[in-house]
């Protein structure tokens, strides 16, 4: 994959370094060390309870680190609150579907936008001078997204009443629209059929290929794992347990031990 390959020549965009959290006695991460490359689709795997969300929350600012640091983009965020680290071109999807109910997929697309949206009373006073402009530009952006993501055809819809499959659509477009250069999913394709999993695959490529877009993944299926991610890093109790070449790190005994002898079969 071209663009990943680029990125390991520019250097990691994202660098945790021997990152620790704990809750309690709990040791939730322990001792991570992970870069992920400019324009990789990289992906994170391993049991229920592993630390799969811990790391993309301390990455986010909402669980810092105990200790170590992280780096985006050469600049340390440890410790950075969630809004500001949004505000560097991170955004994120979540396990649970973070849609709104009683809103239709239009306006839930539309909140992705809030980040570049500065409100006043000046301009708000102002409207037709100052806010309108601006107000059309966030439109376009949306537009823009809804056709890439193609969900033209549910876009009055209210969120409520559209497949499952559609809505992790959504939540991934109403990311888009923040217009990252950083994005986190987890578990995009949680509860999808076989079509609907392909279909976001390739949304997902696209998202890398055409937006340019750096993707870290936590996701279950292995089979996307190893289709679309260019490296794949393996949680065991919060410890690292393999990292590189998908193909390579599923053949780990140590993997196939703590992930695929017991959480693959399931899924």
């Amino acid at each position: 994959m071209t663009q990943a390959n680029d990125g390991a020549a520019a250097g990691p965009v994202l660098e945790c370094v021997d990152v620790e959290r704990r809750f309690g006695g709990l040791a939730a991460l322990s001792g991570i060390h992970m870069h992920v490359n400019r324009g990789e689709i990289f992906g994170l795997v391993g049991p229920n309870g592993s630390g799969k969300t811990t790391l993309t929350n301390a990455i986010t600012g909402f669980y810092p680190p105990q200790k170590g640091s992280i780096r985006f983009g050469g600049r340390d965020i440890t410790g950075t609150p969630p809004h500001r680290v949004a505000g560097m071109g991170i955004a994120r999807t979540f396990q649970n579907l973070a849609l709104f109910n009683g809103m239709t997929v239009l306006d839930n697309i539309l909140l992705g936008r809030h980040i570049h949206m500065r409100p006043s009373v000046l301009r708000t006073a102002l409207y037709w001078w100052m806010a309108r402009a601006e107000e059309t530009r966030h439109r376009a952006a949306v537009e823009e997204v809804i056709d890439f993501m193609q969900l033209q055809s549910v876009r009055s819809e209210l969120v409520d009443g559209i497949p499952i499959g559609m809505k992790k659509r959504v939540e991934l477009a109403r990311a888009l629209v923040a217009e990252p250069t950083f994005l986190i999913l987890d578990e995009p394709m949680a509860g999808m059929n076989q079509e609907e999993k392909e279909y976001m695959a390739r949304f997902i490529l696209d998202a890398r290929d055409e937006r340019g877009v750096t993707v870290l993944m936590i996701e279950h299926h292995m089979d996307v794992i190893t289709g679309i991610c260019d490296r794949v890093m393996v949680l065991s109790y919060g410890e690292s347990i393999g990292t590189g070449v998908p193909s390579e790190v599923i053949a780990d005994p140590r993997v196939i031990k703590a992930y695929l002898g017991s959480a693959h079969g399931a899924h």
